[in-house]
């Protein structure tokens, strides 16, 4: 049975890819298989806070969104990732918005 489960590599794969591990994929992993359970879980987990902070920032409107914001989607993507986050990613479309509200709110002082 174990050697049907995903190794540790095939899961931070996944992530990479942008295919998300769902509960029942990490619970199925189960704690028989020592390293991949935890990696299972700890996918799951940056996963959740990465679509939670997005979500947060995309519930705004897009004149309120910050430069704040944009530095939780980062971290939440980068944690994800285990790298910073590329020019096509969540954080980098927020982060341009941020910009722009950023560069607007300065021509109006």
């Amino acid at each position: 049975m174990t050697s049907e489960l995903p190794t540790k590599d095939q899961l931070y794969q996944q992530d990479v890819d942008g295919r998300p591990i769902t509960q029942t994929e990490a619970s199925a992993v189960g704690s028989d298989a020592g390293g991949s359970a935890v990696t299972a879980q700890s996918s799951y987990d940056k996963q959740q806070n990465l679509v939670d902070r997005a979500g947060e920032v995309a519930s705004k409107y897009p004149a309120e969104i910050t430069k704040d914001d944009a530095a939780e989607v980062q971290k939440a993507e980068a944690q994800l990732l285990g790298e910073r986050p590329g020019k096509d990613s969540t954080w980098a479309k927020v982060q341009s918005i941020a910009d722009q509200n950023a560069a607007s709110i300065e021509q109006k002082k």
